[in-house]
């Protein structure tokens, strides 16, 4: 039987992708895949949305999200496969991340009038279809109303780490996010662990009760996928990969270039069910 494939690293414009989950669901059917896995920033809100587009189309959601945590001023994003959306503690977490990130929307838009740019809450807020506000809707306006001339350099001007405008975003730590997962009955990855993340850190979140890691990643070079794969398989741990794709502000998409058999969606229901019966 020929193997099919899935991609499980996709953000829709429920986070900061540009796509709508229809839209995303749509270009997984026309790269051939069997199914994607909606991993937005801090939100499960587009997984309905996908899931009634891929009724339609006959594609396979996977229902994720990825996670912000931070360990020692590092940067850790965790993602969560099969989830309970709707268990009690994941909801009021997901609610907090969403407040927070709200807030400090509010406040790099503070920054930036005092600054004499005119932008407003308002803007961003429609930007972001309300639901996961971030950076990148920011920057996506600066850009528009011609602050800066690309979308990267709104971040080096403006709104990147050390810039003027900047705002710490709210944050768990890494083994609080995977024990969040753990609780609504899902599984939880390390994101697109680079050689920053050294083995030291990959060690504590497996003791930390971490599931898998996402080994197949545009960051990630061949090298450092093997010397992963290899971790995960001295450790038991689940394999994922994906291509993070955020719908191709460059005019390039992502999506289903980075890909891994489907079958690995079937190994971490397998692993949900011998869980559930332990």
């Amino acid at each position: 039987m020929t193997e099919s494939w899935i991609d499980l690293h996709v953000h829709t414009n429920y986070s900061d992708g540009l796509k709508t989950p229809a839209e995303v669901v749509q270009m997984t059917k026309d790269a051939g895949l069997r199914g994607v896995g909606i991993a937005d920033h801090d939100t499960v809100g587009g997984i309905p949305e996908a899931e009634a587009a891929a009724k339609e189309l006959g594609v396979v959601i996977v229902p994720g999200v990825e996670l912000s945590s931070q360990h020692a001023g590092r940067d850790i994003h965790i993602l969560g496969y099969l989830m309970q959306l709707d268990h009690p503690k994941f909801v009021e977490y997901l609610k907090l991340f969403q407040d927070e990130r709200y807030r400090r929307a509010e406040k790099m838009v503070k920054k930036l009038n005092l600054m004499g740019v005119s932008i407003s809450m308002a803007e961003v807020e429609a930007r972001s279809n309300s639901q996961s506000i971030g950076r990148p809707h920011i920057a996506e306006i600066l850009t528009e109303k011609g602050y800066v001339e690309t979308f990267q350099e709104a971040f080096y001007r403006y709104i990147g780490y050390r810039s003027e405008a900047y705002e710490e975003k709210y944050r768990i730590t890494p083994d609080k996010a995977i024990a969040l997962i753990a609780e609504a009955g899902g599984l939880s990855f390390l994101a697109h662990p680079s050689p920053i993340i050294d083995d030291k850190l990959i060690l504590e979140l497996i003791k930390a009760g971490l599931d898998g890691l996402e080994i197949v990643h545009p960051k990630l070079s061949d090298r450092r996928m093997l010397f992963l794969q290899k971790v995960a398989q001295n450790h038991g741990l689940l394999v994922s990969g994906g291509s993070d794709c955020h719908g191709g502000r460059n005019g390039m998409t992502t999506l289903g270039r980075y890909k891994v058999p489907f079958s690995i969606v079937e190994e971490m229901q397998q692993s949900i069910i011998s869980r559930r019966g332990s």
